[in-house]
């Protein structure tokens, strides 16, 4: 007959470490894609934030107006001008341009971001984007984790 404690180690080894193990691999899955996700956003932010300067506009500006919204600019607007062409835009317009499409002057198409980093910056996006598989894995989990089962084979 097994004393007591060996009957609470058996049922852990039997059927909680299981679980646990694969929440853990779980966990470090979702955290994998998560470090490669932030650290290329980073380069990518860094990359801009040395190819860019910024600035609020104050008086009468030589600019007429943005290019990418084509508002005017007014004094007081937060100002973003690209180092190496020296085009002048709306920071937050800029912003989502350099982020949303290619990372290039919208006017002169000056390269701001290598082509390279912004392959992998948009990659990732899109993994962290479309990571459906890790959440669905993570409910059947959760479910299995508390007391369900699963149909389906997968644990």
């Amino acid at each position: 007959m097994l004393a007591f404690s060996d009957e609470i180690l058996a049922d852990f080894m039997v059927e909680l470490l299981p679980k646990l193990l694969r929440l853990l691999l779980l966990a470090i899955c979702i955290l994998s894609k998560q470090c490669k996700h932030i650290s290329w956003s980073y380069r990518y932010s860094s990359i801009i934030n040395k190819k860019t300067s910024n600035f609020a506009i104050s008086n009468r500006p030589n600019w007429k107006e943005c290019s990418i919204c084509l508002s005017e600019f007014e004094q007081g607007d937060e100002a973003m001008e690209l180092v190496d062409c020296r085009h002048v835009f709306h920071r937050s317009c800029l912003e989502k341009w350099l982020r949303c499409h290619l990372a290039t002057c919208p006017l002169c198409r000056s390269v701001v971001v290598p082509d390279a980093v912004v392959r992998e910056y948009h990659r990732a996006r899109m993994d962290r984007e479309s990571d459906g598989i890790q959440k669905e894995l993570a409910l059947v989990l959760f479910k299995v984790l508390h007391g369900g089962s699963c149909r389906h084979g997968f644990f």
